[in-house]
């Protein structure tokens, strides 16, 4: 896919671990009001809780095996891993069970059921997020486009996974398909994929 950016919007850069922090931010007030992180995450503390989890997660498994992509002033990021997503350390799970507090059995009973329904593919779209003050700049399809471009470039099938019906047009207009819709004790999950 050579999709141009918009005009005006600044060119993705690949992230590197000075980034993390500002990205881990960004993520954390995207994803504050989330279904999937109001089911998965304990009120208590949640938006320091969802930071850790993206900062966790960017650093122990989207840096060093997958793509970071973000923008000059850190307002954008996504990040794609390969499947299946390497093992994390022992000690990293712990900090991710910890965060998810009193919600880790309705996670794992909801991932159950998502991963039932997933279909065969290459890599994952795991995470993006705009800052709040940048959104509707086109940040967020020029971050998942970066990464989207890298996979075209070796072909392969990219799944992403969404509790938010209002993201179903975004992904569509970047070439993913809806695969399945899976109903969970929580919000529904939209598996969708896009084959190179």
């Amino acid at each position: 896919m050579d999709t141009p950016p918009l005009k005006g919007t600044p060119v993705p850069r690949p992230a590197t671990a000075a980034d993390l922090p500002r990205l881990a931010d960004v993520l954390a007030d995207a994803f504050n009001d989330y279904a999937w992180t109001n089911w998965t995450i304990p009120t208590q503390d949640r938006h320091e809780r969802i930071r850790a989890l993206q900062l966790l997660y960017l650093k122990h498994a989207g840096l060093p095996y997958g793509m970071v992509w973000t923008v000059p002033d850190h307002t954008a990021v996504a990040a794609f891993l390969p499947s299946p997503i390497p093992d994390l350390p022992s000690a990293v799970l712990e900090q991710v069970t910890h965060a998810h507090g009193d919600r880790l059995a309705a996670l794992l009973e909801a991932e159950e059921l998502v991963a039932a329904r997933r279909p065969v593919h290459d890599w994952v779209l795991a995470t993006v997020g705009v800052a709040p003050t940048a959104q509707g700049h086109g940040l967020g399809r020029t971050v998942v486009s970066a990464g989207v471009e890298a996979i075209d470039g070796h072909g392969g099938t990219c799944l992403l996974e969404t509790s938010d019906p209002r993201n179903l047009p975004f992904y569509r207009r970047l070439g993913f398909t809806t695969d399945a819709l899976v109903s969970t004790p929580g919000p529904p999950v939209w598996i969708m994929t896009r084959t190179s």
